[in-house]
């Protein structure tokens, strides 16, 4: 069971994958990686762009089941492979990047090495308020699950 703790308009999530650091690092630094796991189960990527060095831009479109859209973007602030990466994150308004982007949050990637495992710790924030850390709690957390069967197949 991951642990998840939320304090001080921060999430902070850890998990340990059965997967190496460098192929753990992979699937967030490789478009073709990315893009089948990113997102909870019942999104649909619709776009997807990640230039992961320091200064690079990411943007990721999507589509929930349900009909409604979002759009994210964000720029990479620290890239050290394969332990760390840190990018700042804003819903653009109508999910649509034509649109402003509202309220910036950071989120931290740690990726630590436990034998042939990777523990990951996230910690995404501060957030403006509960709801949205709510939500994205629970996104991060089916993005996890994806991510886990997504390492699991490219074993």
């Amino acid at each position: 069971m991951p642990d998840t703790s939320l304090d001080a308009n921060a999430l902070r999530i850890t998990r340990t994958f059965d997967a190496t650091r460098e192929r753990v690092f992979d699937a967030w630094a490789k478009q073709d990686h990315f893009v089948q796991w990113m997102c909870p189960p019942g999104v649909e990527i619709t776009v997807c762009e990640i230039d992961v060095q320091p200064g690079g831009a990411w943007r990721v479109g999507a589509r929930h089941d349900s009909g409604r859209v979002f759009a994210s973007s964000g720029k990479y602030v620290e890239v050290k492979r394969p332990e760390r990466l840190v990018f700042t994150w804003a819903h653009h308004a109508d999910g649509d990047f034509a649109r402003p982007r509202g309220h910036e949050t950071t989120v931290r990637i740690e990726l630590r090495a436990v034998g042939d495992k990777t523990e990951l710790t996230l910690i995404h924030g501060p957030f403006a308020d509960t709801p949205g850390m709510d939500d994205h709690n629970a996104g991060w957390t089916g993005s996890f699950d994806k991510l886990a069967a997504f390492l699991r197949r490219a074993a």
